[in-house]
């Protein structure tokens, strides 16, 4: 069984593969070795551009451009699909992440020409064009030698680290989401007999459930009420079959109604829990990466939060989703250097865990929407964008002797227009630029995390963590 274009686009992805891995296996044979001097520079959720940049001078978007170029190794998520309509022969899914952002080939080498050298695609909008749609994007990615993981042609692609060699060393990224359409994660290869089935196209997913807390009384009155009721799976649904299990008083702790979970505990809540075999499979591609790199990059897409009453005037976000934290933490413990989370489209809190840097949330470097301030979800609500959503950072992160030393955090913002500049980062202003790290030394003080600000610039020294 073969998918459209298929030999083509495993040799742009074994072409791909190659650009991505430069080092001779030698240098790998002689352990992981990271040159003093070593700087990773962290970039949002790439929502744009749209269109190639063209050759107009653009001086402040190739300001914010010299943190990646001068950086070892540029990263950024990469949202949406890069290729050529024209010569696309897939379709646009029906199942998609709220949308059908799309950049032409080309895109994909402006964006290496500002300095983004790796990039996750493991996303909720990774297969808005279908599994088509991401090979293809995969493709114009590797032609324009920006590397990529958390994608891939089957699970094991998608799960596997991504190395790349750069001046001061090897570095590695392991990618993967939790927040994804069910439609694109990827397929195990698999052998019944003599059939080989190739596996499928997609991510690296986390599977993750919420489980509601309440307290005993409350959970059995509601277990009282749907006693005897018929339920099954959310992927049975579908058919319009009977579930065939029967909600009872013999269901074990747990309620499971709707695709909702519920427990008893003290006080209500809401916890979440991930799925084993994944964590498992994320970890163990960390550590695969640790025994071959100088430096690991995690990187995990979740818009998952922990749901929290504000006051009024508070515009802070709501906090990470228990597990974030729990599996940011492993994810060090397994080899991790620096953990970025994607996702959210403004700024989070940054965490300092064993001298390693945890990004809570670094909004969007291109948030491309023509200059209107809101979007109406496909059969959903009308989202309102707030000025948080066109504030981000770039943290460059420098390393000496293997271990981080300090991180620069430069304010950016990015344009929200009618011109053809729509969308790009450019510097912050001064006023605007204290008020954005003023707001991420906010969000980082419940981790205990030092940000000073110094002619305009966070700095976090590591040495005082």
């Amino acid at each position: 069984m073969t998918f459209g274009r298929g030999k083509a686009h495993m040799a742009a992805l074994a072409l791909a593969a190659c650009l991505a891995w430069a080092a001779p296996p030698a240098a790998l044979a002689a352990g992981p070795q990271l040159a003093d001097g070593f700087s990773f520079a962290a970039g949002g959720d790439l929502l744009g551009p749209y269109q190639p940049l063209g050759h107009a001078p653009d001086a402040a978007l190739q300001a914010v451009a010299k943190h990646f170029r001068d950086a070892d190794l540029g990263y950024a998520n990469m949202e949406g699909s890069i290729f050529d309509p024209a010569a696309f022969e897939g379709w646009p899914a029906a199942e998609t992440g709220g949308g059908y952002p799309l950049a032409p080939a080309a895109v994909a080498e402006d964006l290496r020409g500002l300095g983004i050298s790796i990039v996750s695609k493991a996303n909720n909008h990774a297969t808005d064009y279908g599994t088509e749609g991401l090979v293809a994007t995969l493709e114009s990615l590797g032609k324009a030698g920006i590397a990529q993981a958390g994608a891939g042609l089957d699970l094991a692609a998608a799960r596997a680290p991504v190395y790349l060699a750069t001046r001061h060393g090897t570095a590695a990224l392991v990618s993967a989401a939790s927040t994804f359409t069910p439609m694109s994660v990827a397929g195990q290869e698999r052998r019944y007999g003599r059939y080989l089935d190739r596996g499928r196209p997609g991510i690296s997913a986390l599977h993750v459930r919420q489980v509601h807390l309440l307290p005993p009384r409350e959970f059995g009155m509601l277990r009282t009420a749907l006693a005897g009721i018929h339920v099954g799976s959310p992927e049975q649904s579908w058919s319009g079959e009977l579930g065939t299990t029967v909600i009872g008083a013999d269901t074990g702790p747990d309620l499971a109604f709707g695709g909702a979970v519920f427990r008893a505990a003290p006080a209500r809540g809401l916890s979440w829990e991930m799925d084993p075999d994944d964590l498992h499979a994320v970890l163990d591609g960390i550590g695969q990466a640790r025994r071959k790199a100088g430096f690991v990059l995690f990187t995990l897409h979740a818009h998952e939060v922990t749901p929290t009453a504000h006051a009024a005037g508070d515009d802070r976000p709501d906090p990470p989703a228990d597990f974030e934290t729990s599996l940011f933490h492993r994810a060090i413990d397994a080899g991790a250097d620096a953990v970025v989370r994607s996702g959210p489209h403004e700024l989070g809190g940054i965490e300092i865990y064993k001298g390693r840097p945890i990004f809570y949330g670094l909004g969007s470097l291109f948030f491309q929407f023509g200059g209107i301030r809101s979007y109406q979800v496909p059969g959903g609500d009308l989202v309102k964008f707030p000025d948080a959503w066109f504030q981000t950072i770039v943290p460059v992160t420098r390393y000496e002797h293997g271990r981080a030393r300090e991180i620069r955090l430069y304010p950016v913002v990015t344009e929200s227009s009618r011109s053809n500049t729509d969308g790009r980062p450019r510097p912050a202003d001064e006023a605007t630029g204290r008020a954005i790290l003023e707001r991420v030394i906010a969000l980082s003080a419940p981790y205990g995390t030092r940000i000073a600000i110094v002619d305009g610039v966070g700095v976090i020294d590591l040495a005082a963590h």
